[in-house]
């Protein structure tokens, strides 16, 4: 009986120095990355330090060139948007950042789907934290995580399970210096070929409480640092309509944050040509779309 009792605690103390092992080497991967995904994901929370950040979903990613904002106000203006992703991470990211420094003005682009409404293939939620799980230790990561779920934040705390299938990937990043995207910010080619069905406000969507109560404490966060936060809305194609964005403004306007609503601006309804689809501006929607929120951004910092 000793004997197996002994085997049972050797076991587990060599499990237990794989999982630390593991933890240790994704820890190394994901800030020692040379490129990649893993890099962008490390520089953008833990080195580089910005003007401003415009955060968000694809849409984001997508329709702020931010090369140009930057050629155009003398800034360094870093786009942070994540595809299939919304306020919880980038509430997550700006947590992580302003421990390190305050930027001059943090935007978010609005996306029903991904700040506002539940979303069908959001998994409870947890397709928002996977990229936060390597900053479980950060009091607001940590929080963000719990919530999601206390299972996810246990996980968190194991190495094998904090990166899983992800360390391979993080080990492809170490080794191949692939160099980072122009200041966040990916172009889209290719014009939107056919009239979609105009849409108006959705009444059968579904709010989701934890998404607009990272909103709030995201500009609440914000507004701690004294770090100027504004909440933007994209164009959207065949969208008649800004209401569906309204919980969010509401929040904006409760805490006093300015509201920059390009939904459903006059001026891109009439460019179907500059949309890849209705959902994202190409890079020539984009380039245009650049030059106004530029100007908004001049405007939000008082510069002449």
């Amino acid at each position: 009986m000793k004997k197996y009792i002994i085997n049972i605690l050797v076991f587990f103390v060599i499990v237990a120095a794989i999982d630390r092992s593991v933890g240790f080497a994704g820890d190394y991967l994901q800030s020692h990355a040379k490129g990649g995904p893993t890099r962008e994901l490390n520089d953008l929370v833990m080195v580089d330090q910005h003007d401003v950040l415009i955060f968000g979903s694809s849409r984001c990613k997508n329709h702020y060139d931010t090369p140009l904002i930057s050629d155009v106000l003398g800034l360094d203006v870093y786009n942070a948007g994540y595809d299939g992703n919304g306020v919880v991470l980038s509430y997550g990211l700006l947590s992580l950042i302003l421990e390190r420094y305050q930027p001059k003005l943090v935007l978010l682009d609005v996306e029903p789907a991904f700040d506002i409404n539940v979303y069908a293939n959001d998994d409870n939620h947890k397709r928002y934290i996977r990229s936060l799980k390597p900053y479980y230790k950060n009091p607001v990561v940590g929080t963000i995580i719990k919530e999601v779920s206390t299972e996810e934040w246990y996980k968190a705390h194991s190495g094998m399970m904090r990166y899983n299938t992800e360390i391979i990937n993080k080990g492809k990043d170490i080794v191949r210096a692939l160099p980072k995207a122009g200041h966040g910010y990916v172009a889209l080619e290719g014009e939107l070929s056919y009239e979609p069905e105009k849409k108006g406000y959705d009444s059968e969507a579904q709010i989701d409480g934890f998404k607009l109560e990272c909103l709030e404490n995201m500009i609440l966060l914000a507004k701690s640092k004294d770090v100027p936060i504004a909440i933007i809305a994209s164009p959207k194609y065949g969208r008649s309509s800004s209401e569906e964005l309204v919980p969010a403004f509401e929040i904006c306007r409760k805490h006093q944050v300015p509201i920059l609503d390009y939904y459903t601006d006059s001026l891109f309804m009439q460019h179907r040509e500059w949309f890849k689809e209705a959902m994202h501006l190409n890079s020539t929607g984009a380039r245009e779309y650049a030059w106004i929120v530029a100007k908004e951004i001049n405007n939000l910092l008082n510069r002449k």
